[in-house]
């Protein structure tokens, strides 16, 4: 039960592909993150309360999991009076596949029923360094000051212990750790004024089969920005301006077939706006979508069964 209540929390991150925002960049919360993590994850809700288009958008994406919908109400929580950011860290993963990651965390900022982990059926609840822990399957949850965390089972000791700056955890965070240095650095070159940001090291073993191809892609970012129509931003760090200008290259080879392709399925306008462009060894590829386009991908992955019923 507690992994589809992580799912839940997890479909807030979603709902950033269909709800604009005017978020800060949560840094802060980089000081939570294991110092092991590989990609990062931000979103914030806070100031865009009021918009339609958040709300059309988060019923939807609701309206296409049960699960997530059913579990958000369980927790009492409503997503949009009560939460303000979300971050996901995620870590040991051999290789880009969300499936392979090994260490998973969520936190929670916002106005958080505190009373209702308790009530769930068939919790098991323990304690430690004053914080007390639920947990139920393969998920843990606990309230570490007003934040609300998620961890893999087995895991929660240790957050705990990064985030009280305690324990065996003690400075092992993202923002501080030498070991993080590599994912801080590609921090900083994303853009984490958007209002929802990502950044991903790429696995040894991605690397060695880009290789072959003759550029080597060592982090991902990406950036959404929403106002009229969404704006997405990637940033793909190369080892170097070599690397870049074939990728660049590459890109700009597929781009007729790529714009083709998304006019197939409704995305003519952002066909017309994709680019790619090269900065030293990055690359910088952009795309616009319009409200209608970005509507029409939701319910697309609702008619494949993508985004669907019991399993969010």
């Amino acid at each position: 039960m507690f992994k589809s209540i992580a799912l839940a929390a997890l479909a807030t991150l979603l709902v950033a592909t269909a709800a604009p925002a005017h978020a800060g960049d949560g840094k802060d919360l980089l000081k939570f993150a294991p110092e092991a993590s590989q990609m990062v994850l931000v979103f914030d809700f806070a100031d865009a309360r009021d918009s339609a288009l958040l709300q059309k958008g988060f019923q939807t994406l609701l309206d296409t999991s049960a699960d997530a919908k059913a579990k958000l109400a369980e927790l009492g929580l409503d997503p949009m009076k009560d939460i303000d950011t979300v971050m996901f860290a995620g870590g040991g993963a051999s290789e880009l596949d969300m499936d392979k990651v090994k260490n998973v965390l969520i936190v929670i900022e916002g106005r958080l029923p505190k009373d209702k982990l308790a009530t769930i059926p068939d919790v098991k609840k323990s304690t430690y360094s004053g914080v007390t822990i639920y947990a139920h399957d393969d998920t843990e949850a606990a309230f570490i000051g007003d934040r609300l965390f998620f961890a893999k089972k087995g895991a929660m000791k240790s957050t705990i212990d990064i985030a009280l700056n305690k324990g065996k955890g003690k400075g092992k965070n993202v923002a501080l750790s030498k070991k993080a240095k590599a994912l801080r650095d590609a921090i900083t070159a994303t853009d984490t004024s958007a209002d929802l940001w990502a950044t991903v090291l790429v696995p040894a073993k991605n690397q060695k089969e880009m290789k072959s191809q003759g550029m080597v892609a060592k982090t991902v970012s990406a950036g959404f920005n929403f106002s009229a129509d969404l704006a997405i931003a990637l940033k793909l760090g190369t080892d170097s301006a070599d690397s870049a200008a074939k990728a660049v290259a590459m890109i700009q080879g597929q781009l007729p077939q790529a714009v083709a392709g998304l006019s197939q399925v409704g995305l003519s306008k952002a066909a017309k706006s994709l680019s790619a462009t090269q900065s030293g060894a990055f690359v910088d590829i952009a795309v616009k979508m319009t409200e209608a386009e970005l509507m029409s991908l939701v319910t697309l992955a609702k008619s494949m069964g993508g985004m669907g019923g019991s399993n969010p």
